[in-house]
């Protein structure tokens, strides 16, 4: 994702995904760089239609998490974050893509993207 287009960063938005409800990993990605793996998630809250990015291993102090969504399959997104923390805030998925992304060691990594109609 180095050198991808960027959205406007907004981290006025969302709320923290605190509840821990009902939630599940749809999308990862483990990445390596600079000599560190980390792995990134894309979480699904199944019972408010809601998503987060989340450093699931790897996460050190100074990371930065948030989510991309789109609602036209990834050609154009907005951007919640970034967050200096392990998880972003969540957006309400349904009807949307979506997908995490994570900052470190510099430079800024992507899961793929999920779409949620139910």
């Amino acid at each position: 994702m180095v050198g991808a287009p960027s959205a406007i960063a907004d981290t006025n938005c969302g709320s923290w995904p605190g509840n821990g409800i009902a939630h599940h990993d749809v999308k990862t990605r483990t990445v390596t760089h600079g000599g560190r793996t980390v792995k990134i998630a894309l979480v699904n809250q199944r019972l408010s239609d809601h998503s987060f990015a989340a450093i699931r291993s790897g996460y050190r102090s100074g990371d930065q998490t948030w989510v991309d969504r789109s609602s036209d399959g990834g050609r154009t997104w907005t951007q919640c974050g970034p967050f200096n923390k392990q998880f972003s805030n969540d957006l309400n998925n349904l009807h949307y893509s979506m997908r995490a992304c994570a900052r470190f060691n510099g430079a800024s990594f992507c899961t793929g993207w999920y779409y949620d109609n139910d």
